[in-house]
């Protein structure tokens, strides 16, 4: 049975187990929050002969502990259990034991590489992005993780939301960090089912250079709508509207005289046209 550290005292600690009961031990240099195994529990004096106070003040301190007992148990719920799991392997092969909260509360080589790469870290308390990265740092460094390795993170959540809520986060901020470092492989998987749900993914942490993009072939193209043209309806103008044409200028022919040039019509001599009687 596993025992929860809530007091320390000189002589002394007080422990909650697992069925909720508040005991004494001997403070074997416990710290408060400290989870312990097989304690050396101290037995309970009896009741004296004032035990009328006794009743009082033990009425008292069970109702603080039922108080105690309530925000202690969500305390190690929420902060000290182990709710989810994530194994990191490289070549070396970590287990993260997460809190409710995505906090890690233990870190576990699980092969000879791992135990060497735990070796003088110490990541309780802190998030699991956070140690991820500082993992990943330290395997480059000791020569583990090199150039076109692979970094696999098997999640075991007791939900699939939990598993893809994690899964996105390791996978976008674990990219992010190495961007532009090293070019490796992301795995992510579930641990109960062995499903990937997101692929492997090869990331190359290079910012894309425009001369790198690939054109768009004419088949990628959308097709250009083209409108058809509406002809445009002449009005026919009116007569009115019609400017009058102007008749081109024609000769004219000269006018013919009633008399001929120097001709009176009359012989020469003055006679009148009539003859003398």
């Amino acid at each position: 049975m596993k025992y929860l550290v809530m007091e320390c005292h000189p002589g002394y600690a007080v422990l909650l187990d697992e069925e909720g009961r508040f005991l004494k031990a001997a403070n074997l240099h416990y710290e408060v929050g400290q989870t312990v195994q097989s304690p050396v529990l101290m037995r309970e004096k009896p009741y004296g002969r004032r035990r009328g106070r006794w009743i009082a003040s033990g009425i008292m301190a069970a109702a603080a502990a039922c108080l105690l007992l309530f925000f202690g148990v969500t305390y190690y719920q929420n902060n000290i259990l182990t709710y989810s799991s994530i194994y990191l392997t490289i070549n070396p092969e970590i287990q993260m034991d997460l809190n409710r909260k995505g906090m890690v509360v233990e870190l576990t080589g699980t092969n000879e590489d791992g135990k060497e790469l735990l070796e003088g870290y110490d990541g309780r308390g802190k998030d699991k992005i956070t140690v991820s990265d500082e993992l990943i740092d330290r395997a480059i460094e000791m020569g583990f993780l090199s150039e076109g390795g692979m970094v696999s993170f098997s999640i075991d959540s007791p939900d699939d939301a939990l598993y893809q809520e994690y899964g996105k986060e390791l996978m976008e901020n674990v990219t992010e960090y190495l961007d532009g470092r090293i070019i490796i492989t992301i795995e992510v998987e579930n641990y109960r089912t062995g499903d990937s749900g997101y692929g492997d993914s090869e990331y190359e942490y290079e910012r894309e250079q425009p001369e790198n993009l690939v054109p768009e072939t004419p088949a990628q193209r959308a097709p250009e709508v083209q409108t058809p043209e509406v002809p445009v309806q002449q009005t026919p103008e009116t007569p009115a509207q019609q400017a009058p044409a102007t008749p081109a200028p024609q000769p004219q022919a000269p006018a013919d005289s009633d008399y001929d040039d120097g001709d009176s019509g009359y012989d020469d001599g003055g006679g009148s046209g009539y003859d003398d009687d």
